[in-house]
């Protein structure tokens, strides 16, 4: 539904018109005088990067089991990932799709620009500030994008975490890819790894992404009460920046981090409110990983705990009949949810758990398996919520206790007129 204008509205777009007429050939004239090496060309390699591996996260190197787990084997198109003996090898067959570290429960893969909290960022800036954000590969695009484009080797490399909570968040996140593109890519496992990747976060969040596969329907049109807030507060700072010669265009540049910011803030409280719930160690002093993606599902449940009941949560459980206390569980364990307590007591942390399926494969005795969980344990108590809503209470008690002194300072006062009109009565009379 479109937005209703009003004569704000009005005055931007004369503003915008404006700027055009007095300088119709800005963008030429910077083209031209700009060196030839910094004039932006479109190179899809760009937007690639060969991942790197962290054999301590990785199950199959922990247990020195290939077997463990083989998303990452399986999914690459390319037969490019070995793991062997304790270590991960990448070979040069590798095409820098980015799908192995989306698919590792345990983030044992890493670059600089394909992560769950660049990822998250790049998208989240783009939605924030534009109508429609448009996430899109290499190969759909063939050209530089625009502000609101995000650009990556592949759909796939977007892990369903990092979608549930951009959709919580965003509901104008859109996927553009023409109909038939991945037909003819090199990425052959990729299309079947962005469909259950966002199938399964589309049944988190109780809605579906948009898809767009016509180029000629993408936009690039800046949300319009985003425009508004910069155009108001660069009025605002009209006079600063003659002081201090900022740059306006930088405006919404700092709106955007500032956002990001304070997403950043509540996955370091989702961090520290799990620290001070379960402990930042087990009972062997090991520290426990919370996963950024655990992070972004948790954050995300934070403020919209009614979605809990739509996450498939598994988490292990250990049938002490046949557990041997070996241990092997505990050992391979990513994030070190799992621990045996020196009197032989066996338990997890699910908040922490990956479901890597790892101590399930590794169990000498079938003593793990997998149950379904409650997802209602990763709604974590709000400490700022519950801060807040203490001094709302006391604030409105001190409240309370004004009204009711100054009710009975206004009753004394009647008081004191009704007897001094008695006593100025009984003096007359």
């Amino acid at each position: 539904m479109a937005e209703k204008r009003d004569f704000l509205d009005d005055i931007i777009d004369i503003s915008q018109d404006f700027q055009a007429i007095r300088n119709p050939l800005a963008d030429i004239a910077n083209t031209l005088a700009a060196k030839p090496g910094e004039v932006p060309v479109w190179n899809p390699a760009d937007y690639k990067e060969r991942p790197r591996a962290a054999t301590p996260s990785c199950t199959s190197c922990k247990s020195r089991d290939a077997s463990t787990c083989t998303r990452c084997v399986d999914v690459c198109p390319k037969g490019a990932v070995h793991v062997d003996d304790g270590a991960i090898e990448i070979d040069d067959t590798c095409i820098k799709c980015g799908l192995c570290v989306s698919v590792c429960p345990s983030e044992a893969y890493h670059t600089r620009e394909i992560n769950t909290v660049k990822l998250y960022d790049r998208i989240a800036g783009a939605a924030a500030s534009h109508e429609t954000a448009y996430v899109t590969c290499t190969r759909a695009l063939g050209r530089l994008p625009r502000e609101n484009e995000v650009v990556l080797p592949c759909v796939g490399a977007v892990p369903s975490e990092t979608w549930f909570a951009l959709m919580t968040r965003f509901p104008n996140i859109a996927v553009y890819l023409p109909l038939g593109i991945c037909d003819r890519c090199r990425t052959t496992t990729g299309e079947q790894t962005y469909c259950d990747m966002i199938s399964r976060a589309e049944t988190w969040a109780g809605f579906g992404l948009d898809l767009v596969v016509d180029e000629a329907a993408l936009t690039c049109e800046v949300r319009r009460s985003w425009q508004r807030k910069e155009f108001v507060e660069n009025i605002m700072k009209s006079g600063e920046r003659l002081v201090s010669r900022t740059n306006p265009v930088l405006t919404a540049a700092k709106r955007v981090r500032g956002l990001l910011d304070a997403h950043k803030r509540q996955m370091d409280q989702v961090q520290h409110t799990l620290d001070r719930a379960v402990g930042v160690t087990n009972a062997k002093n090991r520290r426990r990983v919370l996963t950024d993606r655990r992070k972004q599902v948790m954050g995300a449940l934070q403020k919209h705990p009614e979605l809990a009941g739509n996450i498939d949560l598994y988490q292990p459980v250990c049938d002490m009949g046949l557990c041997t206390l070996c241990g092997r569980c505990e050992d391979v364990c990513p994030v070190r949810c799992i621990q045996i307590s020196e009197d032989g007591r066996w338990s997890v942390e699910p908040e922490f758990c990956v479901q890597c399926g790892a101590c399930e494969h590794v169990c000498p005795t079938g003593a793990v398996e997998y149950e379904f969980s409650d997802a209602e344990e990763l709604v974590l108590p709000d400490e700022e919520e519950k801060d807040r809503r203490e001094r709302e209470a006391e604030s409105k008690a001190e409240l309370e206790r004004l009204k009711e002194q100054g009710r009975s300072q206004v009753l004394k006062g009647l008081d004191m007129l009704e007897r001094l009109g008695g006593s100025l009565a009984d003096d007359e009379g």
